[in-house]
Formats: structure tokens, sequence, C-alpha cells
């Protein structure tokens, strides 16, 4: 019994927007993990079907569960709204139309706390329903991570540490998740392990609605979110030697992007982060 005291609260936290054909699904896995002590909170983020109804009765059952309600305000939002509820020492975020195999948790603390530098733990996944069979998720590197995220969502992380950072960027409605990965490296370190045996359950739709879908191939839309990561977080990516002439090979396209979003955010952005004489040099290349 007092063995058990001393082990760490984890919460899982479900964003849901309309999922009544998969909510329960994802619910369920979390609260089938078969490390006992977490906590499961369900943030129904604006959902016009019959999702909050469902959560509410599996509530009857498990008093693990807990669900609050929210006008619609994206899955950023959502999440951040469960990461302030959050109890736990640790925190992971599951998909709505997703599941957890039922050893996530307990592996991945077995992971954490015999390494104690370690910022984020997470696992291969494999693919369910459209497809099947294990994702090509590309092993960690920190520079290939700069460029394209290979760290999924459902990552464990420490709860103190993501709120330092103040979770999720709600300004942005695509690779959110992996603005805040970035975002946690750079302000703590890069120690990150990743469990080889897939231990998370992604859903590739019959419908192809997903936003991995939607966007798949949308290389402008893309690019924009990097120049927007990489703006925001530059001294993990100077860090690493990584400027931006590293992250796009064609300068031509570089500067296209760089002078279409130069006078909204970007301007203002790196007056900010460079020094001056850098600043000026970019303002007058954009300028030509």
């Amino acid at each position: 019994m007092f063995k058990d005291l001393k082990k760490p609260l984890v919460t899982i936290v479900i964003p849901c927007y309309n999922s009544e054909r998969t909510i329960v699904d994802a619910v369920t896995s979390a609260l089938s993990q078969d490390y006992a002590k977490i906590e499961v909170i369900v943030v129904d983020d604006g959902s016009t079907d019959n999702s909050g109804q469902l959560i509410k009765n599996i509530m009857n059952d498990d008093p693990r569960l807990s669900y609050c309600y929210q006008e619609n305000k994206g899955v950023s939002a959502a999440r951040n709204r469960g990461l302030n509820l959050a109890k736990g020492r640790y925190i992971s975020f599951l998909d709505g139309d997703d599941k957890l195999k039922s050893s996530y948790i307990s592996l991945g603390l077995e992971v954490f706390e015999s390494n104690p530098t370690l910022t984020l733990v997470y696992s291969n996944m494999e693919l369910f329903e459209r497809e099947k069979g294990l994702y090509p998720l590309p092993k960690f590197n920190v520079g290939h991570f700069l460029r394209s995220n290979c760290i999924p969502i459902f990552a464990l992380v420490r709860t103190e540490q993501l709120r330092t950072i103040k979770g999720f960027d709600e300004s942005i409605s695509l690779c959110e998740d992996w603005e805040c990965w970035v975002h946690l490296l750079k302000v703590f370190n890069t120690n990150v392990y990743r469990i080889e045996e897939p231990q998370y359950y992604y859903r590739r739709r019959f419908t192809n609605d997903s936003n991995m879908d939607q966007n798949m191939g949308n290389d402008e839309k893309l690019k924009e979110i990097l120049l927007y990561i990489f703006s925001k977080h530059q001294k993990i990516y100077f860090d690493n030697d990584m400027g931006l002439s590293k992250l796009f090979q064609i300068q031509d396209e570089f500067r296209r992007f760089k002078i279409k979003y130069y006078n909204r955010w970007y301007k203002r952005v790196f007056y900010k982060l460079f020094k001056p004489s850098k600043h000026r040099e970019i303002y007058m290349n954009s300028e030509r």
C-alpha cells in the first residue's frame, strides 16, 4: 500500500470534438493502463454530437475519469485546458480517435524514473482502420527533428516543464505538437527516449478527413509553419548549427516565403530576436 502511495500520478488528456464514433475506444484504452495511478481528463471542445453523454456514461463506472466542456477553441486550447486541470507529475495527450496500448504509461515511467535527465519519452506507433502496420517514424536525431517532426503528440512529459513553456501555441492549427516539443527541448534539454515497441495506435480514417490527411503534400503550408517555428525558437536551431540556409536548400523558395510573411509576424519576431545588424541584413535582402 505504502509503495503505491509513492508512485507518481500520471494525467492523460484527451481532447474531443464530435468524436462519438471513436471516443469510447480512446477513453477505454486510457483507463485500461496496467499502471493504475492515473487520471484521465476529457476536454470536450464544443462537440455537437453525442460525445459528451458517452463520456459521462463511462464516468459513472470509473472515478479516475473527468469531463470538461468548453466552447470550440481548437485542439491546442483543449489540450491546454487539460494541462491546467492536470494533477499528475507526468502528462500525456491522447487524440480522441486513437488508442493507447495498456503498457504505455508503465513503460514510459520506468524509463523516466531510471533517467532523471530525460525531457520526453515516446514510442513507435501502429496504424489501424484504413491502414495497418508500423507507422514509418524516423529515429530521433535533433538535426532531423528540427526540420521535420518525429515525436508524436502522445509523448510523456513532466507536467511542470510543460506548464513552464505555457503548453501549446494556440495561434497555429497545424504541427502544434511539433512546435511544443521544439519549445520544450529548447528550454530544458534534447534528451529524449523512444520505446521501440509500439505503444500507440494511430487511426487512419476511412473518411480521409483527419488533419494529417488534409494537409498531406501541402508543402507550402508546412514551410510556413517551419518558418514560424524557426523564428520563435531560433536558439535551439543556432545551437545545433542550423541557420535558415540549412532549413531551405533552395534559396529562391526561402526568399519567396520570407518576403511573403516578413511584413506580418516575421519582421516583429526577428527584430526582437536577431542582433540589429543581422536584422538589417535580412530586411535589406527581403527588399531586393
